[in-house]
Formats: C-alpha cells, sequence, structure tokens
C-alpha cells in the first residue's frame, strides 16, 4: 500500500448559538479536510479545525500541503508513517498545520489495511466509552443554557461540563443549580474555568460550590496552564473534587505535571500517537485520562483503546453534518463504529453545502 494522491477540501460552518467561555466568543469553524488515496483503492481521511479565524482560501491551503507534508507523504507506507516517532524541534516544530489532519488520516489507512476498526487496532476492545455533554455555555442566556441542558438530558447523558469563571460567583451558582435541576442529582457535574482564577480564588470558588451543594465532579484549568506549583497545591487544597488539566500543554508539559503531582486527571486530545504514550506514562502515576473535544468525534477511537479514559467530551457541534453516519450516542456513552479504519464516511451533498473553497 501506497499513497499515491491527495485532495483537500475547505468547509465553514455557522454556529446556531455561539459558543464561548470565560476568555473567547466563537460564531463559527473553519474545517480542512485531508483525503489521502493509495495504489490500492483505499482512501484516508483526516481533519483539523479552527474556530473564530478563517483558514486560508482552498489555493493557499495546497500549496502549503505541497511544499510541507506532500513530499514526505508521497509514495510512503501509511502504516510506516503512522508508526513512526517525530521530534518537533527547531523550525519542523509547529511548521506544518496539517499535522492533525494527517495523522488521522494514516491511521486511518492503517485500521483499513488491517480490516480492522481503529480503535481495535489501537489495542480496544470494547467500543464504548463514557461521554460528558459539554454546553460551551458562557455567552448563552439563562434560558439557551437550559435548552442545552434539556437536550443532553433527553439524548440520555448522565455528566455533563459546564462553563464558571464568571466575575460574580453567583452568575456560577445560578448556572450549577440550572445544571444540576435539569441533569438530576445522580449526574456527574463538572466545571471548566479555561484559566479564569488565581490559585487561592480557585480555592474560593471550589468551597463556594461545595458549601452551596453541589458535589463538582471535576474542576478543569482553574489557572493559568503552566502555574505547576498552583496546580499541585488545588490537587493538595482540595481533597473533594478532581483538578483536570493539560489541555492547553505540550507533551513535555503533560509531563510536567504528572512529575509535579499536579494533576488528578490528565486531558488530552486527539494526538493519536503522542496521546497514548502519555497514557502509559499516566498510568505510572496513577493518574486517569479525560479525551477532550475532537473534530467528527474521531477521538472515540483513541479513548475506546485506552485503559483509564474516565471520559470522552461532546458539544454536539455542527461538523457531523457532514458524515453519512456521525458516531452515536446511546445511554451516556460514546460509541466508535465497528467499521474498518475510523469509518467516518463523507455526505457528498452536505459536503456542496458546506464547502467553501474562496
Amino acid at each position: 500500500m501506497r499513497i499515491s494522491e491527495y485532495e483537500l477540501r475547505r468547509l465553514h460552518f455557522r454556529w446556531d448559538l455561539p459558543i464561548g467561555d470565560s476568555q473567547v466568543r466563537f460564531d463559527d469553524m473553519w474545517l480542512t479536510l485531508v483525503e489521502l488515496r493509495t495504489d490500492t483503492g483505499h482512501t484516508g481521511l483526516g481533519f483539523g479545525g479552527q474556530q473564530g479565524n478563517p483558514t486560508p482560501p482552498l489555493s493557499n491551503l495546497k500549496a502549503q500541503f505541497e511544499y510541507a507534508p506532500w513530499p514526505a507523504l508521497k509514495d510512503a507506507n501509511p502504516i510506516s508513517l503512522a508508526m513512526r516517532i517525530r521530534r518537533p524541534r527547531g523550525g519542523n516544530d509547529g511548521a506544518n498545520p496539517f499535522d492533525a489532519a494527517v495523522e488521522i488520516a494514516l491511521w486511518d489507512l492503517a485500521a483499513q489495511a488491517a480490516e480492522l476498526p481503529l480503535y481495535r487496532l489501537l489495542g480496544g476492545s470494547d467500543p464504548r466509552v463514557r461521554a460528558y455533554g459539554s454546553t460551551l455555555d458562557f455567552r448563552l442566556t439563562d434560558e439557551q443554557f437550559r435548552q442545552k441542558l434539556e437536550w443532553f438530558h433527553d439524548q440520555g447523558f448522565r455528566a455533563i461540563k459546564i462553563k464558571v469563571g464568571h466575575p460574580d460567583l453567583e452568575w456560577d451558582l445560578r448556572r450549577l443549580g440550572i445544571a444540576q435541576s435539569v441533569m438530576g442529582e445522580g449526574a456527574d457535574l463538572m466545571v471548566d474555568a479555561n484559566e479564569a482564577w488565581s490559585p487561592k480564588e480557585a480555592v474560593l470558588r471550589a468551597r463556594a460550590y461545595r458549601q452551596a451543594g453541589f458535589d463538582i465532579y471535576w474542576i478543569e484549568d482553574p489557572i493559568t496552564r503552566d502555574d505547576y506549583a498552583g496546580y499541585r497545591f488545588l490537587c493538595q487544597e482540595l481533597p473533594f473534587t478532581r483538578i483536570n488539566t493539560g489541555e492547553y500543554l505540550s507533551f513535555a508539559g503533560k509531563l510536567r505535571l504528572l512529575e509535579t503531582r499536579a494533576v488528578d486527571v490528565l486531558n488530552v486530545h486527539a494526538d493519536f500517537s503522542g496521546n497514548r504514550t502519555l497514557a502509559r506514562v499516566a498510568g505510572d502515576y496513577g493518574v486517569p485520562l479525560s479525551l477532550g473535544n475532537t473534530p467528527l468525534e474521531v477521538g472515540v477511537h483513541l479513548a475506546a483503546s485506552l485503559p483509564e479514559c474516565l471520559y470522552l467530551e461532546f458539544s454536539n457541534l455542527g461538523w457531523n453534518q457532514i458524515l453519512r453516519e456521525p458516531v452515536r450516542f446511546e445511554d451516556g456513552y460514546a460509541l466508535a463504529p465497528d467499521r474498518p479504519g475510523h469509518g467516518l464516511q463523507l455526505d457528498p451533498k452536505a459536503l456542496v453545502e458546506y464547502s467553501a473553497p474562496d
């Protein structure tokens, strides 16, 4: 099997409601699709997203692709490339904006060649992963927030993550009250502050939530990402909840969290190779993982292959409309597709609707 051709697509999605947190607001998203075709007739599909600012026009994307990743991909064996260990150093660190999309496409091809669903190729045996609904609600009214929560509840979710970090503590408490009233007392309730606080403020907020009667499953990114001493302090000071962080850090930063005992749940995303290594190291420290949002929910395969992934994040964003059969969610679980590769196939009609080459 050799890679012989590629195709790029540029898509644009506008959200019906804004998504955001204590720091940002987004009304739309741009998605870059990478299809790698082989001399055996297989096609590997990868994708990468960018919120807010548009990606370059398709002609520019193609020029970048021809310059950076394509010379190393052309005529190469995708299985070998999926397995390789890369060293991001100097000028090659972050120089290729297609890294995530290409990696997904390569793993898709590798699993197709093995005639296995991707989660099975990666060593998983159960396609089910516990999933939580993520409301991305900071910019919504209380009524819009409630409607989002009701949708997740009606879909069978029994865990929810909401945004906090408002300057007014009473705002946070009101939103927590709405979430608990909709989801019920038995639901796991997470909060995400997106680095809104100092360590001391994080302690004050966590204790205030607890005193108000809210049992918080985890607090995500309460302080700035590289305050390792602050995170260690929070893990020690707040034994009644979990500290979830790592989303914004490099591989080395995540390792430092583990080494300094500054994290209770390590948050990772869709770097398949790197995060499998991190999962092995985190296991040595007794720290479980959570898997954050990934385009088209492809991260379900990674999550299903890891022995200690507590939860997969799902925000119900509009990108799933471009798929023939999106990842399914049932009774609070995400189900990895049991088709060869990652099993996510494009809907040609939807591609026309969301295509934005210029």
